[in-house]
Formats: structure tokens, sequence, C-alpha cells
């Protein structure tokens, strides 16, 4: 296998070995954080309306009324059945269905179990209140404070008692993420075998076994659904709030917005450590920091997206000046050698031919290790920093990821935990002006990168110039060709990555390029002065 081919399988396995270890730092969102972002994808099929705002008589072409009271002898509030859309939640399983040949229920089903939802966040949302006073009197804020609330029961693990309320369970592992689901497609069953169970006063047309799921449907309306929430990470908060932006834009609902804030739960360091060893260590931290920033940003007034933006060049500064006091003896070391760099051409002058003598490989080895150790110099020292950096980059990755407040607002219509290369393939963001700012952020992240990761090879090369060179220098020519494929190979993977990952670690790579560049400087500023001194 020829050199250059492996340096190439290096850097596409250390690519790779990038990708699998992203996943090594785990999830933060938990079951409830995940039952809140699931009810924003799936509210159901039902609008609600308030009555004064509606003809309560109006009705659709086939004669039927489009409203209908949420429970009979309600006059408060009334609902309309939405057909979902078939790129969206129940309307892309049903899509989904009809490709692979299973039957889908019928939105009869969907709209009784909009019902149920309701009935129990009522009744969660009103402890003490009579459910049927409920059912009777409930006006249109109450119903959207229940939803709001509680709507998230829907999926959360939870179990339902006999008069049909959802209750969240926390502390038995047994009942997991769609419990509630469950209990209340269970409850639906129960009712077709049994009409006397019905919660729901009949509004809708009693339901019969024609009109329920099967278990194909099932099984693929959860994993729809579950692959869609899976990318979502940003959960982690020092605060409990509405953190985010979920659903699908354009969808029916009966917010304001396409797309809402959901509650995320407040965690801690105890919760952080349970998660793993790398995310007690340094995720948290690393996450923990960043929303005191953002949090205390914003309580002097500063814009959201300004406050994600301040946030992260602070964050980028603590962690690389942190790893610069790990790593400041390698690094000057590395530093030192750029400019031993005269010293270093002229002994591989002296060798023309080590690339295929022995002999003069041997030669030119002891005399570049004697050079090295009088001037206390490790050549391996840059392997070290690296090693160093690579968990410490996997965990600022999943801090940045993970942190709640980098999903909320947006820096000029960009939210930080959307990923570049999603937003500019998304057509309607060059509309908004998402895009165009994706785009110069990821230009401005390259540029940097490239200008950082050269700015060594280019201070190098000009020391080099000041010795004459006695001819062409096979074996010195072959060691710079190596070392300019490995930074090409690495300055490749890392634009690669930050147009693949959240824009955030964007903004976190230019600024730590831009670090790298004054680093670099000063420190060849420094040792050039040092090597002055000692007449060299």
């Amino acid at each position: 296998m020829k050199k250059r081919t492996k340096l190439t399988v290096l850097g596409l396995t250390v690519l790779a070995g990038t990708v699998l270890l992203s996943g090594c730092t785990a999830s933060f969102c938990s079951p409830s954080d995940k039952a809140h972002i699931l009810y924003a994808f799936d509210y159901g099929v039902s609008d609600y309306y308030e009555a004064s705002e509606i003809d309560v008589n109006e009705k659709d072409p086939d004669g039927e009324l489009l409203y209908r009271p949420i429970f009979d002898g309600n006059t408060n509030v009334y609902y309309r059945v939405v057909v979902p859309a078939s790129g969206s939640g129940v309307g892309k399983t049903n899509t989904d269905a009809a490709k692979n040949s299973v039957i889908a229920p019928t939105l009869q089903y969907y709209e009784k179990m909009d019902q149920l939802v309701l009935y129990s966040a009522l009744v969660n949302c009103n402890p003490g209140t009579p459910a049927e006073e409920l059912t009777q009197n409930a006006t249109y804020e109450q119903v959207i404070t229940a939803l709001d609330s509680y709507g998230y029961l829907k999926f959360a693990p939870a179990t339902m008692d006999d008069k049909g309320i959802l209750t969240e369970v926390t502390n038995d592992k047994k009942i997991k993420l769609w419990a509630g689901w469950d209990a209340l497609n269970q409850r639906l069953r129960d009712t077709v075998a049994d009409p006397t169970k019905d919660l729901t006063a009949d509004t809708a047309d009693d339901l019969n076994i024609d009109d329920l799921p099967n278990n194909d449907y099932l099984t693929l309306y959860k994993n729809d659904l579950t692959r869609t929430i899976n990318s979502y990470r940003s959960c982690i908060a020092i605060s409990e709030g509405d953190y985010g932006y979920y659903g699908y834009a354009n969808g029916m609902h009966y917010r304001d917005a396409d797309k809402v804030s959901v509650d995320i739960q407040a965690k801690d360091w105890g919760y952080a450590w349970k998660k793993g060893f790398l995310e007690g260590l340094l995720v948290f931290p690393i996450a923990w920091l960043t929303e005191t920033f953002v949090h205390g940003f914003k309580n002097i007034h500063v814009p959201g997206g300004l406050a994600q933006l301040l946030a992260i060049f602070a964050i980028t500064f603590i962690v690389r000046s942190l790893m610069l006091l790990v790593t400041l003896k390698q690094t000057t070391s590395t530093a030192k050698m750029q400019n031993l760099q005269p010293e270093i051409t002229k002994i591989q002058n002296k060798y023309p031919n080590a690339n295929k003598n022995t002999y003069e490989k041997q030669q030119m080895a002891a005399e570049m290790s004697k050079l090295y150790k009088k001037n206390k110099i490790n050549p391996l020292g840059s392997l070290l920093v690296m090693v160093v950096q690579f968990p410490v980059f996997i965990c600022v990755w999943g801090a940045l990821q993970g942190c709640a407040s980098l999903s909320s607002d947006s820096l000029f219509n960009l939210h930080l935990s959307d990923s570049i290369n999603g937003v500019l393939f998304n057509g309607a963001n060059w509309s908004n002006g998402s895009a165009p700012t994706a785009l110069v952020l990821f230009l401005l992240m390259a540029g940097a990168q490239v200008v950082s990761m050269l700015l060594p090879q280019w201070l190098q090369k000009m020391k080099a110039k000041k010795v004459a060179s006695l001819g062409k220098n096979p074996s010195q020519k072959e060691q710079q060709n190596k070392m300019k494929m490995f930074t090409y190979i690495m300055m490749a993977m890392i634009i690669f990555m930050g147009f693949t990952l959240p824009s955030a670690m964007g903004v976190y790579w230019f600024v730590g390029a831009l670090y790298s560049i004054g680093q670099t400087l000063i420190i060849d500023k420094i040792n050039s002065r040092k090597s002055k001194k000692k007449g060299r």
C-alpha cells in the first residue's frame, strides 16, 4: 500500500471514529422531556375554538357539522377535526402505511383519542373539581392551559386509573415512554368491547373494531415518531422551562405558532454522572457553564440569539485556555521545532539519500534526536496534544448539542442547534434569512480553519528559506508531503463536520481557529526572541 494511500485511510479512519465516538456522549433528554417533544410533533387531529369566535352551525359540503362541542353539554368550546398533512405526524404514518399495505385507523379513532387526552388533562390541571363539572363547563382558556400543561401525558411514562386519568410515573423503570399512549389505546379498545366505559360522553360516534389500529400500524406509528425525535438532544437545562422549537412548520394547531417550545426538566450534576463518566466530567460542566452564560447575558437584556453567540465565545475561550494550560509544554515544544527549522533543514541537507540509504537514515535520525534532546523537545508532543484535544472536542460537541438554551431563540433567524447543511438544503430557509446566515458562518469557519491549520507550515517554510539548500532532498520533501497530507485530511474532516454538525459547533470552531492563530503567532514570537538571545 502506498504511503499516500495509508494517510488517506488513516484520515478516513479518524473521521469515522469521530462520527462514531460522537454518539458516546449520551442524550440528557429524560422520558418526560421526550414526551413533551413527542406531543409537539403529534398533538392529535383536533383544533379547538371558542364558541363565540365560530358559527357552531356551519356545515361541510357533505352536510355534517364542522364543529362539535368538546363534550356533550359543553357550549363554551368546540373542536374541528383536521385531516393530518401527509408529511407530518399521523399523516406521514398513514402515508407510510399505504405504501406498505398496512391498514390505518379511521380519523374517528384519533378524534376519540384526543378527547381522552383532553379529559385527562383537564382533571390533572384542575384537581378537586369534579370531572363532570369540567366536561360541562370547561372554558377555552382551561382547555388550552390543560393541554399545554398535561397533553404530554399522552406519550409519558404514565399509568391510567379506572376513571381514565393519566398520572406520570417517575420512580418505576418498568413504566417507560409511550406507556400513556398504550393506556389510551387500550381504553379505546375497552370502549369498543363495552361502550359503557366511554369517558367522553359519545361526542363522536361510537367506535367499532374496524376503526382501531392493528399491531402493524402501531409499530409503524411508534417507529416513525421515535425516528423523528431521536435527533433532538437539547435537554440540558439548569432551570426548568420552555425551550426549543418543535413540531412541523405550517402545521394546523390550536396554538398561534407552527413550531412550539416545550417544557424541559432541569438537570443537575448527579443526573449527569448517571449518564456516564465523560458526561459527568466534561459534558455537563461545559453545558452548565454555557447555560449560565446565556441566562446571565439575557438578564442584562442582551437579545437571545446574541446572548447565545457571546456564551459560545466565552466557552471557547475558557476551554481553549484550559487546554493550553494542560498542553503548554507540548505546544511550546512544537513551536520550538518551528524555530529549529533552519537547523533541521541543515541536517536534512547533509543526508539527501536518507529515504533510500539506511546508513544515512540512521545518521540523520541520530543527529535529529541529539538536536531535540539538546533543546528539550519531544517530537511526539503533538500527538499528546491531539490525545488531549480529541475527548475534549467530543465533550464540547455533546455539551453544545445538549444545551437547551441554544435550541431557543435565533441569530439572524438561524437556530444554533440546527446543522448548517440542514438549514442550507431547505429551500424555505433562503427566504427567511437563516440559510444566508448559515452560509456566512460556514465560510468564516472554513476560512479560519484553513489559516489556523496551515499557519505552522507557512512559518516553517519561511524559516527553512533562510537556509541555503545543497540540492533537492527527497527525504525532506517526503516528510513535508506527509505533514501536508495529514494536515489537509484533518482540515477537510473538520470542515466537513462543521458543515454537518449543529451551527453552535461552527461558531466554536470559528472562534477556536482565531484563538489558535493568535496562540501560534504569540508562541512563535516568544520562541524567536529566545533564539535571538541565544545567538541562534
